[in-house]
């Protein structure tokens, strides 16, 4: 298997992961990037090394963009767990004919009954085959047939009700006047069409476990046709889950329709996550309209009215498609999108961890987080982007909230927890890294606004006491970005942030690190005879001292 479908293959198997549970090392850069370069990202105006865009091109030959942060490479799992075709899965071809032949309910159904044994499996190599045969066209013909049923059949409901209402006002107006109203709709057709949608559904996400490269021939074919359904049926699941909570009351019945309509979400936002994972796609899919609308009611839905997976898969692909260059500056500008992020982003689960007496809830809200400080993350790339985002105050203190939550009560499970805490830590200090890299006014709004004025001292903690190494990187470099002539105060009145300067400047090799630039900034700010610089010369001494009595010894 190339490099490129087992990539693919990945991203399938962690679209599908039940409830995103698990964690995994970030992909590989692309060729010619190094992980210099992107741990020195974006400094401040003073000088230094900002990201080239046009370096930067993802592994599926799709258009520029900066690191794929939400890209996850799983583990490949061991023979013995793939999941297998069923023993009495159809030919590909007759299951294809069958499907595209299928009219009357009776044969739809066993149409569809046969491809959900045939087709839900985990072997990449044929669901690629299930593609060139013809499984998606026959598929997409098949939803919008049972769309338009479904959608007939709303009708006459709407037309019944407004004729009883008629009736009945007909009645009340002139007593013993006669009327007619049509037959109401009978339950267990609508019940039988949502029920076919779901499994119609399922099937389709099923195939598209396929490659990249599969997924992208599909989406050539019939995207123009399929993702409009999606959105649609995505969108009127959410009206009609915020209608029926706003006029419900505890006797109303359950509605028998709702687990095969939670199989309709689940999958529907599943098929858009298999498109968003194609870097080619990720820009069609950002400029398709409606769809970043209908993503942002998703993640704005009360909890406990979608399933969780649901959310998780909307925020996975805001994120990913974040990671497109070309969408960047759109998607930040997106009305309320941001503000959708940031409410998952801002929530404080480290305070109300000991509240949340469900693993699973907890665990529903970390990720969500986590995915959304992501999206943040590829959304700060753009240069664009960093006045808008660094003036957001509870998009920062959410990303600063991040980066000092290190450990939870809630470890130790065997979820992950710790390593979703470090993931979510590594993409805030990137995030924080690229928003200091903003116009000097936004550094000081930064240091001295945001968080009561606390940022400089929690970067400055995060770079002193975070246990992973990166993370501390990163938080130095948020401090050299920072550091300019207009906060050069604010840096020398905290005697922590010096010492953190100072002693990374000691352990830095290169003249140009983060620490040793941000300190010569900071001398480059101050007049001689200003009293700060009395506050900052004895770190400078150190240094100074230090390297020299390192270069004496190096000489000799």
């Amino acid at each position: 298997m190339s490099s490129k479908n087992k990539s693919a293959s990945d991203m399938a198997n962690n679209m599908i992961a039940p409830d995103y549970r698990e964690t995994h090392d970030l992909p590989p850069l692309p060729a010619g990037l190094s992980a210099d370069s992107l741990l020195a990202g974006p400094v401040s105006n003073d000088g230094g090394r900002k990201p080239s865009f046009s370096a930067l091109r993802d592994s599926s030959g799709g258009p520029k963009s900066p690191t794929k942060s939400v890209v996850i490479n799983l583990p490949e799992e061991p023979p013995s767990k793939r999941s297998r075709t069923q023993p009495d899965a159809a030919p590909i071809g007759t299951v294809v004919n069958d499907i595209s032949s299928s009219i009357n309910q009776s044969d739809r159904i066993k149409a569809i009954d046969v491809a959900k044994r045939s087709f839900d499996h985990q072997i990449q190599l044929t669901h690629d085959r299930e593609i060139a045969a013809g499984a998606d066209v026959a598929l997409c013909k098949h939803l919008a047939l049972l769309l338009y049923r479904a959608q007939s059949e709303e009708m006459e409901r709407e037309h019944h009700g407004a004729a009883a209402a008629a009736a009945a006002s007909s009645l009340a107006n002139k007593e013993g006047s006669r009327s007619t109203t049509p037959d109401p709709v009978d339950p267990d057709t609508v019940a039988g069409l949502v029920s076919e949608i779901s499994n119609t559904c399922e099937v389709m996400e099923a195939i598209y476990r396929c490659s990249a490269d599969a997924v992208a021939s599909s989406f050539s074919k019939l995207g123009i046709e399929l993702l409009p359904m999606l959105i649609k049926i995505t969108n009127h699941e959410v009206r009609r889950r915020r209608d029926r909570a706003q006029g419900s009351s505890e006797g109303d019945q359950a509605d028998p329709t709702a687990d095969a309509r939670d199989v309709i979400l689940r999958k529907t936002t599943k098929m858009i996550g298999h498109f968003a994972r194609v870097g080619s796609l990720t820009q069609p899919l950002a400029y398709h309209p409606g769809l970043l609308s209908c993503l942002r009611r998703v993640v704005a839905c009360p909890m406990g009215l979608f399933p969780r997976e649901c959310r998780l898969n909307a925020l996975w692909i805001v994120a990913n498609l974040a990671c497109n260059a070309e969408n960047m500056v759109m998607m930040a500008c997106h009305p309320g999108l941001l503000e959708t992020l940031v409410q998952p982003a801002f929530r404080p689960i480290e305070e109300e961890e000991n509240d949340i007496g469900d693993i699973d809830l907890f665990m529903e809200a970390l990720r969500s987080r986590d995915i959304a400080i992501r999206a943040v993350f590829n959304l700060s790339w753009a240069p664009e982007n960093k006045l808008l985002l660094s003036e957001h105050a509870n998009l920062v203190e959410a990303l600063l909230r991040t980066l000092m939550y290190r450990t939870s009560s809630w470890g130790g499970f065997g979820r992950g927890v710790s390593g979703i805490l470090l993931q979510s830590r590594k993409h805030a200090a990137s995030a924080l890294r690229n928003l200091a890299g903003a116009p000097r006014r936004n550094k000081t709004i930064l240091c001295r606004q945001v968080a009561n004025g606390t940022l400089l001292d929690k970067i400055c903690d995060s770079a002193r006491n975070d246990p992973d190494a990166e993370v501390r990187e990163k938080a130095v470099a948020t401090l050299n970005n920072l550091a300019c002539s207009s906060t050069a105060d604010d840096f020398v009145k905290r005697s922590g942030v010096l010492d953190i300067l100072a002693d990374t400047a000691l352990l830095e090799t290169d003249e140009g690190g983060q620490a040793s630039h941000a300190l010569r900034t900071l001398e480059k700010s101050i007049p001689e005879d200003d009293s700060s610089y009395s506050l900052l010369k004895p770190y400078l001494d150190k240094v100074t001292a230090a390297k020299e009595g390192s270069a004496t010894e190096e000489s000799a």
